[in-house]
């Protein structure tokens, strides 16, 4: 007996067995005719989207930083997504802390080189380093019903133009405006009567910006008395950056085609569609106007920056509002709250609004005469910046530091802001509101270091409006707004804010009586 027939018998085969196939070919043919091909291209679409999603968050990293990302045993960047969502303040702040001032973290979408404030000077004339193309990575450029996004970041530049041209330019061209409309929109808004109310403040005041804004843009009372643009301007706007949120959880390729599906897409589609058609007439009547009229306005500018041509002149002006819109509302809700049950900060600032503004009026002098307020704004805006991360730039070209680190082209880099308002490394008890902090500063420093005190004043310690040539271009307007509109209320208003520390400046009610007619 052979070594196989010695193998077969001791395992008891049978030689002359033989397999019985028909079942297995009959389950063979029933799986081929249950196989759809949806099924392969379904697959074949989620091996893409994973292909996609693991390129997405590739990085280079010559000079070898630590990477903060998925743990080793987590599959994908969704749990790194979800604790930067949910706890980015702290995540940065300790990522600072253990790890030193130069690291990469997961974020929302992608990794970034997080930065300390300490590089804020280095970067901030180096235009190897571009906000704009930083932006455009996180805003939905090319998507349909984003086109006032793809505005406010093009390369183009004529936000920032126009901003420098028409508002920085002329700031004593928009002090009539914004006090003429102010009492208007606070009447409509808040309170006509001597009897206590109570609101909604954030809700409130972004139909209070964007009625007062709207007047300093358009001045007609068409639109920017009109409610119903209000409400369309304002929605379009909250609505989508929170679109644009959601679809970035999207890799980019596809953000298109998951628009098409995506409800809060769809609603901001409908609100655009909606103010094409209201803002008709009035685009008409700047049509018909004489040519070569000089611009008054900022939506005259735009006007008469592209006669003869055919751009979205709608998308332009809703990208516009979106950049002061937004900022205003977070920054006025984030005054009042601060303020509110601060009675002796209160009372120094009505005498200083009567002793400046009562004696001469509303003029760029007396606005930036106003010391103490200029230090309230500075204050409340170094505990409430935009952002926990600021100062976003995309590198063109590989950038070595001064001490050495590398800069890939391509990468996303932000600086932290964490130092601004978590801890008194930079500022004395900095996780509390002190209303006389700069005012102090300033009457303790000389001349040449008062203005770095000021609201408007970038520095490292101070990034909230950016800092360099990249900064913000609208804060020198934004400064002047604010303390129009903070002057009409602390004279016309008591008020008290009950809002528990987080999320107060969403779900903020604001107690209020008109004191002064």
């Amino acid at each position: 007996m052979n070594f196989v027939q010695n193998r077969t018998t001791v395992l008891g085969f049978n030689d002359n067995w033989k397999p019985d196939l028909s079942n297995v070919t009959s389950t063979a043919l029933d799986l081929k005719n249950d196989w759809n091909p949806r099924y392969i291209i379904l697959g074949i679409a989620a091996l893409i989207l994973f292909f996609i999603w693991t390129k997405s968050a590739e990085l280079q990293n010559p000079s070898r930083l630590p990477v903060i990302g998925r743990k080793w045993y987590e599959l994908g960047y969704g749990k790194a997504r979800r604790r930067f969502q949910t706890g980015a303040p702290r995540l940065v702040k300790d990522c600072l802390e253990k790890y030193g001032d130069a690291f990469y973290l997961y974020t929302d979408s992608k990794f970034h080189l997080i930065l300390s404030y300490k590089y804020a000077d280095a970067i901030r004339y180096d235009n190897r380093l571009s906000f704009m193309k930083a932006i455009q990575q996180k805003l939905n450029n090319g998507v349909h019903g984003f086109e006032p996004h793809a505005h406010m970041s093009s390369d183009k530049r004529f936000l920032r133009d126009m901003v420098k041209q028409v508002l920085t330019r002329s700031l004593a061209s928009v002090i009539e405006p914004i006090n003429s409309e102010c009492d208007d929109a606070l009447r409509r808004n808040w309170s006509d009567s001597d009897e206590s109310q109570e609101f909604m403040l954030k809700e409130t005041m972004w139909k209070i910006l964007g009625q007062i804004i709207s007047k300093t843009y358009f001045n007609d009372e068409s639109v920017h008395r009109n409610p119903e643009w209000i409400r369309l301007s304002t929605e379009y706007i909250k609505e989508s950056f929170v679109a644009a949120h959601e679809l970035r959880s999207w890799p980019k390729p596809i953000w298109g085609l998951v628009a098409n599906f995506h409800p809060r897409t769809k609603f901001v589609r409908r609100q655009l569609k909606q103010i094409r058609q209201l803002l008709k007439p009035f685009l008409l009547k700047l049509d018909e106007a004489k040519e070569g009229k000089e611009s008054k306005t900022p939506i005259e500018w735009l006007h008469n920056a592209f006669q003869g041509q055919s751009p979205d002149i709608v998308s332009m002006i809703i990208s516009l509002c979106m950049v002061s819109y937004d900022a205003g509302t977070e920054a006025v809700t984030h005054l009042i709250s601060d303020l509110s049950g601060k009675d002796q900060l209160i009372h120094d600032l009505r005498a200083e609004i009567l002793d400046v503004v009562g004696k001469e009026g509303f003029t760029k002098s007396s606005l930036q005469n106003l010391t103490l307020m200029d230090s309230v704004m500075k204050e409340s805006q170094r505990l409430h910046p935009e952002s926990y991360l600021l100062m976003q730039r995309q590198a063109l070209e590989e950038v070595t530091l001064p001490d050495g680190i590398v800069i890939p082209k391509d990468t996303l880099l932000m600086i932290s802001a964490t130092h601004m308002m978590m801890d008194s490394s930079v500022w004395s008890d900095g996780d509390k509101f002190d209303g006389y902090r700069f005012f102090n500063l300033r009457q303790k420093s000389d001349k040449a270091a008062q203005a770095s005190h000021y609201y408007v004043t970038t520095s490292p310690e101070q990034i909230a409006f950016g800092h360099g040539n990249q900064a913000c271009a609208g804060r020198f307007f934004a400064s002047y707004l604010i303390k129009i509109i903070l002057c009409h209320i602390l004279l016309k208003y008591d008020f008290s804010v009950k809002a528990p520390e987080e999320g107060r400046s969403r779900i903020a009610r604001i107690q209020l009586l008109r004191i002064r007619g």
